[in-house]
């Protein structure tokens, strides 16, 4: 009797110890999954702050240089301190922010409604010549024209991108920036090379006594637009294939097939940037290769960034300084992406 009561009571100190140690292990395993989704939370939260920042930083500066900011989302996506994204996910996520900035940036230099001449005369009439007003920049025909092209060129550019390896990919992005990097810079001598020919031509008339104005002749939509459709083919296709605006390509083409200034070319790049990045970024999603989790912050600061970097910045600063800092920043992000590739 004696035994059994001290074997029954073995019995049942034992099954109180295992229910103790599975109660235990449960507490201890229920504790562990709340810290591991405490450090995911926290780790959300602060790639959310870093895709907002970077894409901020991007949307300001793409603004300035007429530009979707993708040639400084990429790199900072893709370093280890960054948001970690791989280089064909930088790709593709960065698209989706330069929509944003396109769009909020078209908006801030404005959409150009008077007649040919009458913004000009608006901002030759400003009080600071160094600083025109913004009154309707955007050329919006010519954006139109712009996007008819490179929304066809931008799927096959991000086709492209897909069938690269990641070190061949980067080399290309690194290249291009360096490619691009002395361009926008050198518009400074494109615009007075163009001056300079604009003054000349204007001697030649007054030498020669032409006043009979109805001669004159005004370039036609199709000499003002076929230029333009030319130029979207090749900036599409780049948009698409390296995740950016394509600006690179269209402000110095602009400039120098069109009577278009500084401020409209940028203003008009923008605008024609938006539709092409978000057919380069379907394409990247059924890839997969857009990383949702922080492409709506991304955009977001992109968002903010360009217009406040065109509305407010980009209208009241040298363009000196504005080509000058960009294509310094070009230089030191292509040599780095080309070194790390």
């Amino acid at each position: 009797m004696i035994m059994m009561l001290s074997s029954g009571g073995t019995s049942l100190v034992c099954a109180c110890s295992r229910q103790q140690r599975h109660s235990y292990i449960r507490r201890l395993s229920s504790s562990n999954n709340t810290k591991s989704s405490d450090k995911n939370d926290a780790s959300t939260i602060v790639d959310q702050m870093k895709s907002f920042s970077i894409g901020s930083l991007a949307g300001m500066l793409g603004s300035l240089a007429g530009m979707g900011g993708g040639f400084v989302m990429i790199p900072m996506m893709t370093a280890s301190r960054g948001l970690r994204l791989t280089q064909h996910q930088a790709h593709g996520t960065s698209l989706f922010a330069v929509g944003s900035t396109g769009l909020f940036g078209a908006l801030a230099y404005g959409i150009k409604t008077g007649e040919e001449g009458e913004d000009d005369d608006i901002v030759n009439n400003s009080t600071d010549s160094k600083m025109p007003q913004q009154q309707g920049l955007v050329e919006l025909d010519i954006a139109l024209a712009l996007t008819a092209t490179a929304m066809v060129t931008a799927r096959f550019g991000a086709i492209a991108s897909s069938k690269m390896s990641e070190r061949s990919l980067k080399r290309a992005l690194g290249a291009f920036m360096l490619f691009i990097a002395p361009l926008v810079p050198g518009k400074k001598y494109l615009d007075d090379w163009l001056e300079g020919n604009d003054k000349v031509s204007s001697d030649k008339q007054v030498q020669t006594q032409i006043i009979d104005t109805s001669v004159a002749q005004q370039p036609s939509n199709l000499e003002r637009l076929l230029p333009a459709s030319f130029i979207g083919t090749f900036s599409g296709f780049l948009s698409g294939m390296f995740g950016v605006g394509g600006g690179a390509i269209v402000v110095p083409s602009l400039v120098l097939s069109t009577d278009m200034s500084h401020h409209a070319a940028l203003g008009t790049s923008l605008c024609a940037m938006v539709l092409p990045a978000m057919v380069g970024v379907l394409t990247h999603a059924n890839k997969g290769n857009v990383a949702w989790r922080v492409a709506p912050s991304l955009a977001l600061g992109s968002a903010v960034g360009a217009y406040i970097g065109g509305k407010e910045i980009g209208l009241h600063l040298e363009e000196d300084i504005l080509r000058g800092g960009f294509g310094v920043l070009m230089l030191v992000l292509g040599a780095r992406t080309w070194r790390t590739a």
